[in-house]
Order: structure tokens, then C-alpha cells, then sequence
């Protein structure tokens, strides 16, 4: 039998590290403008963290589809939830984002509600 919680953590880990590379490539590019498209469209196309990041976004796609062949949704998808917590964490030591006290909270309810999830369902 497939592990789901460790497929939903990798999963949501390569959805969050690819959210962390788009930050950092749009960074790069000073921002988002649609008043020069073909500029826009080279610079997001020449970008190594865009690209990267949205390499690892497709794989993740499929790695969901497997994931929805071995698990009922009504499962998987609430635990994907895990994937604010690691965003916000990588967003912290990678990008050094600063986290409030409400985020922390946030963090303990979502860590919470995973776990009444699991406890109940596996």
C-alpha cells in the first residue's frame, strides 16, 4: 500500500519549493508589466528560476494524478494544506521573509487540522 501522507509531503514540498523559485525569478525581473509583452515574454522565458520553478510545478501535476489513483480525494486533497506550512517556512529561510505571530497560529491550526485529518482517515 502507498504511503499517503509521504506522497502528499512530496508533492506539496515540490509544489512549495517551486512557488519559492517563481518568487525569487520574478524578483529578478523587477516585477510583472504588460505594457511591453515581448520584453515581458523574453525575460520570463530567459529567467533559470522561472523556468525551474515551473518545470517542478508540471511535475507535480503529475505526481498528483498518481497520488488521486491510489487515495480518495476527500483525503488527499485537505492534507495539501501541509503545503502552507512549508511555503511559509522556505519562505522564511530561503527568501528571509518575516513571519508574524498570526502566522505561527495559522501554521498550529493548519498543523492541527492535518492531523484530526490522519488520525480519523488512516
Amino acid at each position: 500500500m502507498h504511503n499517503l501522507l509521504f506522497w502528499i509531503i512530496v508533492y506539496t514540498l515540490i509544489l512549495a519549493y517551486s512557488q519559492v523559485l517563481l518568487k525569487i525569478g520574478v524578483s529578478h525581473i523587477g516585477g510583472i508589466g504588460f505594457d511591453h509583452p515581448v520584453q515581458f515574454f523574453l525575460s520570463i522565458f530567459s529567467n533559470v528560476y522561472i523556468i525551474s520553478g515551473t518545470i517542478l510545478m508540471a511535475s507535480s501535476y503529475f505526481l498528483w494524478l498518481a497520488i488521486l489513483s491510489w487515495f480518495k480525494l476527500s483525503v488527499a486533497f485537505p492534507l495539501t494544506a501541509i503545503g502552507f506550512i512549508f511555503v511559509a517556512v522556505l519562505s522564511y529561510f530561503i527568501l528571509n521573509e518575516k513571519l508574524l505571530f498570526i502566522n505561527y497560529v495559522g501554521i498550529l491550526f493548519i498543523a492541527l487540522g492535518i492531523f484530526l485529518l490522519l488520525y480519523k482517515s488512516v
